[in-house]
């Protein structure tokens, strides 16, 4: 299959896909029975998480993403106490810029919550618990909130930041249970929340996973895979399956093998056509705000921007996990084992915890669509985050 590789100057002949300009294009790619425009590849920073990090999936609550999308805030427990025995929890904040992935620690307490950002992206608030002096007695405990400035990277005075709700002033140690937040004036300050309005909170995010689901169900409807020889099969219908499945040891993607052998098509529906996005794909996760995540042989990956009608490759996966898929296949001298972290990373998984409000997934798009947070996992204490810069032309306008 021929196809047309469009630079802002040139058409390059290409052979087995089709390619378009780089990130930033501003106008509509020209289409072709072929498939959609394929960008450069993209830029990404790969980041080593090792022991427990990021052993659920990678934690993302609403609190997490700063207003401009550059800082990610997530709380992990490390080694600490006494002798280090005793795992305390801190809040990190990753720049998803650079990669620079720093622990925040508080003089009083332990993280407890994340209190979100203020309107400028300059501040997030951290809730940090200790337990009273005499707690094995009294089983008395003080709330501490602190401010952190990710400017000067340091905790500051957090007099200027007090607020008042109905009258009722924010107090930033309280014995026991109490939670703040930011105020959302313009104004930047922070105010308490009322008994239960938390936990209120928390819960009501549920009904945002269930818009993340509309949207991934509405792309899953314009996806089919198929062998070139048969209609293509339609994902909408799969797309449960694809979810809670996934491979087995010497298996490729479930879904994909049972309907079309070993390594099918991917077709996207433009109008009322199908056409081919990618051929001989492995792996298939339908992500939210109309991303796919492609995984071909060899374990190439590539994003699909179903909106835009355009592919964009990844650079090559971590060696050590390329060397784990490829064994995958080897049945002579392995088993299946349900822990097997591969086929969760390179298909859709998110799990949610309601009393924190945190969701846990292994492919996450970032809100403003600015980039893609993927995991690899070699093993059950040895990660790789990849920090996935999205060109500027797939973010929403405005």
């Amino acid at each position: 299959m021929s196809v047309h590789r469009r630079t802002a100057a040139t058409i390059v002949i290409v052979s087995g896909l089709i390619v378009g300009a780089g990130p930033g294009r501003a106008e509509p790619p020209e289409m072709s029975a072929g498939g959609p425009a394929v960008l450069t590849e993209l830029r990404t920073i790969d980041i080593e998480a090792k022991g427990r990090l990021f052993e659920r999936g990678i934690p993302v609550a609403e609190e997490s993403f700063s207003p401009d999308g550059y800082y990610f805030t997530y709380l992990h427990h490390v080694p600490g106490g006494f002798l280090r025995r005793k795992p305390e929890r801190r809040a990190f904040l990753l720049d998803l810029g650079t990669g620079d992935n720093r622990p925040t620690k508080t003089s009083q307490g332990r993280a407890a919550r994340l209190g979100g950002w203020d309107s400028s992206g300059r501040y997030f608030l951290l809730e940090t618990v200790k337990p009273d002096f005499l707690f094995a007695l009294t089983g008395d405990w003080h709330t501490y909130h602190w401010i952190y400035d990710v400017v000067t990277s340091q905790f500051i005075p957090r007099k200027p930041f007090t607020g008042r709700r109905d009258g009722r002033r924010f107090r930033w140690k309280q014995k026991g249970a109490y939670h703040g937040t930011w105020s959302g004036q313009e104004e930047a300050a922070v105010w308490p929340l009322y008994d239960g309005e938390l936990a209120e909170i928390r819960k009501s995010r549920e009904s945002l996973l269930i818009h993340e689901d509309e949207r991934r169900l509405a792309l899953a409807r314009r996806l089919a895979v198929g062998s070139g020889a048969t209609s293509p099969r339609e994902l909408g219908e799969l797309l449960g399956r694809l979810d809670a499945h996934w491979t087995q040891r010497g298996q490729r993607d479930p879904v994909v093998s049972e309907l079309f052998g070993e390594r099918p098509e991917l077709y996207l529906r433009v109008g009322d056509e199908w056409i081919l996005v990618h051929d001989e794909i492995e792996y298939v996760a339908v992500l939210d705000r109309s991303l796919v995540l492609i995984t071909g042989q060899g374990g190439a990956q590539s994003i699909l921007d179903a909106d835009h009608i355009e592919l964009a490759p990844l650079p090559a996966p971590p060696p050590e996990f390329a060397r784990l898929l490829q064994e995958r296949w080897d049945r002579s001298g392995g088993f299946y084992d349900e822990l097997d972290p591969l086929p969760r990373d390179l298909q859709y998984r998110r799990s949610f915890d309601v009393g924190q409000g945190v969701g846990f997934y292994y492919n996450y798009v970032v809100p403003d669509r600015s980039r893609v947070l993927v995991l690899y996992s070699m093993s059950p204490i040895h990660r790789v985050l990849r920090i996935v810069q999205l060109p500027e032309s797939w973010r929403p306008a405005g």
